[in-house]
This record gives C-alpha cells, structure tokens and sequence, in this order.
C-alpha cells in the first residue's frame, strides 16, 4: 500500500456487513486506512467513508442512485453479481493479493479524485479572494470618512476570517519621543456593547501594544493559555464584565507606506460558521477555531491595503482640516477689517449650501434634474465664504469713506470760509478807514460797511451749514443743488487774487445724487470682484474645486448684462453664482443694523427678491425654491460674530437697497 501512503491522506473504507468476514480489514488498518463496518446510510454519513463496498444490506435501505447523490466524492465497490454500474468490481472469488491490490487501486484512485477536486475548489477559492481583495481595496481606497473606513476593514477582517469579533488601534503621536495606542473601534457580531474610545500607553505588556512595538504578528490559539514567558498579558475585564469568551486571537500590524506601524489590527474568535453565537465559555470552545495560515495570509493582505487607506484617509482629512482653517481664518482677516459687517461671509456660505441643497430636491421644470454633488456643495461653500476676500484691494479711504467729500476736505473747506470772513472783515475796516482818511466820517456810509458785513459773514456761514448737510449721504435735494451751484460760483476779491470756497473736486463730490461714493470709487468697490478672482487663482485648486474662483467672479452679474465687473447675461452666469447673488443680497438686506442702513425684515428682502427676479435680474426658479424651502430660516438659529459698536464706517461691497422707483441698487445708503 506505498502508493497510498505516499498521499499522506487518511482514507475511510465503509463496507457493508456482506464483507465482514474479509482477511483483509486487519491488514488495512493503519494511521491512513480506516477499515469500518457500515450498516447504514446514518452511519455512512457519520464516517463519510472515502471508499464504500456496497452489498446487498446497504442497497436495501437506499437504492444505488442515492448512493452516488448523498456521497458524489467517493469510490464505489461491489460484487459482481449485483450487477451495478459502479466504479470497481469485486468478484466473490478474487483471490486475497488481488484483492488488495483492487483496494489499493481504489484508494489510489480517489486519491486522485479527491486531489483535482482540492486543486480545483483551491482554485475557485484563491480566485474569488483575490477578487474579494481587489474590491475591497478599490473600496477602502474610495472611502474618505474615516470611521466609516474603519468599521469597513473590520467587517471585511470579519467576512474573510469568519471570526466573531474584531477591534482596531491607532497610535497616535503625542510628541517626538511619546506616543500612546487608541482603542478606536470594535465590533461583535454576538454581543451589542457600547464603545467608548480608550487610550493607553503604547508598550509591550498588552497584545496590541506588542504587535505594535515589535512590528511582528501574533497567533493565538487560546488568550488564556498564554505562556508565561511572553511579555504581554491578555485583558480579562471585557470578558468578565460581558460574560464573553475570547479564545482564538490573531493580531496584525498595520504599516503605512513608509513601513511605519500606525496601528493594529485585532480579530478574535475564528467560527466553524458566521452565523453561531458565542454568549459563553461553552459555545466558545464548541464553536471556535484557531486562526490558519491560508486565512492569516488573506488578513495581512487586508492588513496591508487598510494601513495604506487609513494614513490617506487621515492625510486627507488633516489637509481638509488645514484649508477649512485657512478659509476660516481668511474670511476673519477680511471681516476684521470691515466689523460692521462681520459674519456677512459665513451667513451666505450657509445660505448657499443650504439652496443648493434644496434646488437638488426640487421639482420645478426647469430645475428636476439638477442635481448638485457634495463636491460641488463644497466648492460652492468655499467661493461663498471667500466672495468678498478682494476688498483687502479696496483702498482703505475709500472703503470708509462716510462722507461724501474725502478725510479732511470739510476742514479744509471751513477754513476757507473762515479765511474768507476774515478777509471780508479786513475789506469792511479798509474801506472805513479810508472815510477818515479822506476827509471825514459818513455814517450812512459807515453802516452800510457793516451791514454788507455782516450779510456777507452770514451767507458763508449758510454757506458752510449748507455744505455740512449736502456732505451727508442722502439724496440730494433740488434746492440744495441750487445752493451748491451758488457756492460753487462764488469768488472773493481780495489782494489781488480770487478766494474760491470749494474746489471743482470738492463741487463734484457734493453733487453726488445718493450715497457717498462717486462714479470713480464706486467702481474702485466693485473692483473687489476682480480682487477676489485674481486672488483665488492664485490657489492651486484641486480638480473638484477648480471653480471656485469663477463662482466667487460672478456673484454680482445680473441675467439681463447690467452687471459686474465682466456684463455675464443669464446663459453665461455658472448656477452656483447666481445661487449665491440671491443669498448675497438677501443678507445684505436683513443683516443687523449698519452705522448707515437699518436692517429689513425678512418679508420685506423676499418681496424684494421677487421683484428683482421679475425684472429678470435673479433667476426667477432659484428664488422660488429659496422662498418655498424657507432656506432664510438656515441662519436663524447660528451665531455668527457680529459687531455690536461701530468703532469705524465702513462700505460693504455688497450693499443693496432700493432707489426712488422702489427698485434695489447696491453700495448705496439710506
């Protein structure tokens, strides 16, 4: 029988009781050849013989054909006079050597059998691992919520290893020469315990901690059989305070590109099947099974995509962490410098999101099949909190200019009035002067002098008053126009020059129709757009963000062209901007009260809103949705940081408010 033990396989031979008496059996039973008399189909399937000699006994209980269906993997043997197609044949009258040698043949035989039914189930299993490990790759890489990706790795750990329990360390830096190792994760598919995240001093007194440190495996057939001689102890408390058995333990280091342990992976429990339950120490040991070579090979498979997917995750989350910082901290910059309009930034930003996520769920027409991703939510959120960062472009003098005439021209302009009285004065005494020197007093005349005086000093003085109350910036009245042109015309003779009272600057300033901005500056204001847009593409975006820098452009283009700063009509406005143009104006109409503008309440900014649409300056739908999904009430319950004293005037370049027809203009003041 050295053909058979070459195979190194213990084989059973089931016989029925017809070949009891047969020499042969003796002579059989070795470490590989199981001899065992069978007299049914429940003992058969209790010994699961590899070869079976059918007699009459056995076929009486089931036919053949039943035979070959409850056991398709073995070799079949009966006497000739059955008349069977089966495998082999064996005569009544087979002589004893030949006999063996046909046993011998048999076994071989389903040595063979058995060996391409292994190569073949080995095959289709290694094939469908290795498609299991490719798309849990393809899935771990794709994951970037890093709880998420955890219990991903743990479930996976779970299905491939067919184990009951599974948990996950990290270790953590605390500084360059400290570092500690986090429970972070665990999961039982037997027992439904709260979890609450753990930190420990990284060593090797604990089984994670070990494998940690030395960057080395452990495989463990019972976690409270551990030799006495091993650095680390197995932790009781779970399993005391649960009732829980952990037996089977297989732990693995998780490396990350650089070789660098980052944490551990922990399965426990390996099962005979998933679905058993381990409640106690008995079905623990009933149940369980050590962890083998041809699993632990698939688990550092696992082990080594997951270490890679973890230190990604992680990077992408702190670089998220580290731009959400520095937007942050650049709309602060900004608004740092413009207080009375501090939270602007965040309010729109919330508003956008909040839009863009109802447009999504929106069954207008036009508006069914938009659809925006959380990307473009993102980029949205992003263009939004940065829409206004061009205003560092704006000259200081004119972002807070709250007078119509420039810092320290009213000064300027009294002093001339000033001068001017005085010189009028010297003029008046001059001329009185002369009377005595030319021959006597004239007393009407002398009263004229001063009466002229007088009337002259006072119509400086409504001069003045006058230009005090055109500098504020209101609408300018007709009659005030009026005095302006008489102000502006007039000139005093004195020593041989002309004493003008406002210069042709200081004349064009005074004359602005509303508000306190002219022509010029107030298109220096809008050129915050332009800033911002330079600004922002400077960034190197990435691809999902590469629009930032357009959105933010065109916040303030209109659909009809009469925009800025580039004149967009509707089809060329991207729909995220002109989602942020409505959440844009409608904070700039409800924010809290301005040094110069009071705050709208929020019916009066949405019929505002709907006028503008019917205008065709917004899109129409987009404030429709605005209005049905309530999108204003979003900032209603934040904070925002708000300025409650004004220590400086400041124009804020999305101001928005209506003219004398009623309709809305923006860098305009009541």
């Amino acid at each position: 029988m050295n053909s058979i033990s070459n195979t190194q396989r213990t084989i059973t031979i089931g016989y029925g009781p017809g070949y009891a008496n047969s020499d042969v059996w003796n002579d059989l039973k070795s470490k590989l050849i199981i001899p065992t008399e069978i007299v049914s189909i429940t003992a058969a399937q209790r010994y699961n013989p590899a070869l079976i000699l059918l007699d009459h006994h056995l076929l009486r209980g089931m036919d053949y054909a039943q035979w070959l269906e409850e056991f398709p993997d073995a070799i079949f043997l009966c006497t000739d006079s059955m008349d069977l197609d089966v495998d082999l044949i064996l005569t009544s009258n087979l002589p004893y050597k030949q006999t063996m040698k046909l046993l011998e043949m048999a076994c071989y035989q389903w040595v063979v059998k058995s060996e391409k039914t292994d190569r073949a189930r080995q095959q289709d299993t290694s094939f469908r691992y290795l498609n299991k490990l490719a798309d849990i790759s393809i899935s771990l890489s794709a994951e970037d919520d890093l709880m998420k990706l955890l219990r991903k790795i743990l479930t996976e750990g779970q299905n491939i290893a067919c184990c009951d329990a599974a948990s996950l360390f990290l270790i953590n830096e605390i500084n360059d020469h400290e570092r500690e190792l986090i429970f972070k994760l665990t999961q039982n598919d037997s027992m439904d315990l709260p979890f609450e995240e753990m930190k420990f001093p990284l060593n090797e007194s604990s089984i994670a901690g070990y494998v940690a440190v030395t960057d080395t495996e452990l495989n463990i057939p019972d976690a409270y059989a551990l030799s006495p001689n091993v650095p680390y102890k197995f932790n009781q408390s779970f399993d005391k305070n649960s009732g829980y058995r952990t037996k089977s333990v297989f732990a693995i280091p998780l490396a990350n590109k650089q070789k660098s342990v980052i944490g551990v992976l922990q399965f426990i429990n390996r099962k005979k099947a998933r679905s058993l339950k381990i409640s106690d120490e008995k079905s623990a040991l009933a149940y369980t099974l050590p962890f083998d070579s041809d699993i632990n090979v698939l688990l550092q498979a696992l082990a080594s995509q997951a270490g890679i997917a973890i230190e990604n995750t992680i990077l992408q989350n702190d670089i998220k962490a580290l731009f959400e910082g520095f937007v942050n901290a650049s709309v602060a910059a900004i608004e740092q410098r413009d207080p009375t309009t501090s939270g602007h930034s965040f309010r729109v930003a919330d508003l956008c999101v909040d839009l863009a996520k109802s447009v999504s769920m929106s069954n207008l027409t036009r508006l069914r099949n938009t659809r925006f991703t959380d990307s473009e939510i993102r980029e949205l959120k992003y263009a939004a909190l940065l829409h206004d960062f061009g205003k560092v472009g704006v000259r200081e003098s004119v972002l807070v200019k709250e007078k119509k005439l420039t810092a320290g021209s009213l000064e300027n302009i009294h002093y001339r009035i000033l001068l001017a009285q005085e010189r009028l004065k010297s003029q008046a005494l001059g001329q009185q002067l002369a009377m005595y020197r030319n021959g006597g007093l004239d007393e009407a005349r002398f009263a004229d002098i001063n009466e002229k005086l007088l009337a002259d000093v006072q119509m400086l003085k409504e001069f003045y008053n006058s230009i005090v109350e055109v500098n504020e910036p209101s609408v300018l009245k007709q009659d005030n126009r009026e005095m302006l042109d008489k102000i502006n015309e007039y000139r005093l003779d004195s020593q041989d020059e002309q004493l003008a009272i406002i210069t042709k600057q200081e004349f064009d300033l005074l004359t602005i129709p509303k508000g306190s901005l002219s022509p010029t500056e107030r298109k220096e204001i809008e050129s915050h757009v332009v800033h911002t847009q330079n600004f922002l593409n400077h960034i190197p975006w990435t691809k999902e963000f590469q629009n930032v820098p357009s959105i933010a452009a065109a916040h303030h283009e209109k659909l009809d062209g009469s925009g800025y700063p580039y004149g967009m009509k509707d089809s060329e406005i991207p729909l995220p901007s002109k989602i942020m143009t409505i959440c844009d104006i409608y904070d700039a109409l409800t924010a809290s009260d301005r040094p110069y503008k009071p705050a709208m309440n929020t019916e009066r900014a949405i019929d505002i809103l709907v006028q503008e649409s019917g205008r065709g300056l917004l899109d129409r739908d987009l404030v429709q949705v605005f209005i049905d999904a309530k999108v204003f009430h979003v900032i209603d319950s934040q904070e925002y940081s708000t300025a409650t004293e004004f220590s400086s005037f400041s124009h804020h370049p999305c101001d928005f408010e209506p003219d004398e027809q009623g309709h809305e203009h923006e860098h305009s003041k009541h």
